[in-house]
């Protein structure tokens, strides 16, 4: 069951913390770590191409990844590539666990626990790459890019990957397409219930998405002092309708 609620004056970012954190070690289980193979050398950054050829060899770069959660996959892969990489993500637990995979497999990760909106402990100008993620989560993508902004150095780039926008007003099955919500009207949705878990009996904690259009994320990355290198849309699921939106873009 899904609630409407108006949600622009609360912190959505903090209902969304408290069940992301609350199903994190649920979240864990879906991705049972496979040690041996981050150790050796494993990167799993093929559903990002041809984005990831264009950002060219990533070693000792320092990349800041936004929303690593708990299994990290992409904090690995970079770092595998060669980057200097810093995990954040909002949840304690996420972070907790992170850490001591990272300790397990002997990386060189810095982890932190941050709001990939506002990144409060991380300083001004520290990183050559940003990679950004999971914008339902963010309440404010035009704050969370001016954010992003302020921690590359100059000529740094960010890398930003999301579910595509039409993928949560549309619905596809055998018989054609659905329309399921506005797309005209970006905004947040409250729902009842965290679930997606492992365990089928599982019910999890309140938490809002955030529901945006293309131009919205085009006009963030703009707004915040970016130009923008290239634009992907992808359909990694082979339907008829896209599901993955990528933007590189540079810090001017």
């Amino acid at each position: 069951m899904i609630e409407q609620k108006d949600l622009k004056n609360i912190n959505t970012n903090e209902i969304t913390k408290e069940a992301w954190d609350a199903y994190q070690e649920d979240y864990a289980k879906l991705h049972v770590e496979d040690y041996e193979g981050w150790i050796n050398g494993h990167v799993s950054l093929d559903c990002y191409e041809p984005m990831i050829s264009l950002i060219g060899d990533v070693k000792g770069l320092k990349l800041l990844d936004t929303c690593c959660s708990s299994n990290a996959w992409q904090a690995y892969s970079w770092h595998n590539l060669g980057a200097k990489v810093t995990a954040c993500d909002i949840t304690p637990k996420a972070i907790e666990i992170v850490k001591k995979n990272v300790e397990i497999m002997g990386f060189d990760i810095k982890c932190v626990v941050a709001d990939m909106q506002t990144l409060e402990l991380i300083g001004d100008e520290q990183f050559e790459i940003v990679f950004a993620s999971y914008a339902i989560y963010v309440q404010d993508i035009f704050e969370a890019c001016k954010t992003w902004n302020r921690v590359l150095k100059k000529g740094g780039r960010l890398f930003w990957e999301n579910e595509h926008p039409l993928i949560h007003c549309i619905e596809e099955n055998d018989t054609g397409v659905k329309i399921t919500r506005d797309y005209n009207q970006p905004g947040a949705i409250y729902h009842d219930y965290w679930d997606g878990t492992c365990e089928e009996d599982y019910v999890g904690l309140p938490w809002v998405q955030n529901c945006w259009r293309v131009s919205d994320f085009l006009n963030a990355v703009c707004d915040a002092g970016f130009k923008i290198i290239k634009v992907h849309e992808s359909n990694k699921s082979n339907e008829k309708l896209p599901d993955d939106f990528m933007i590189l873009a540079e810090k001017l």
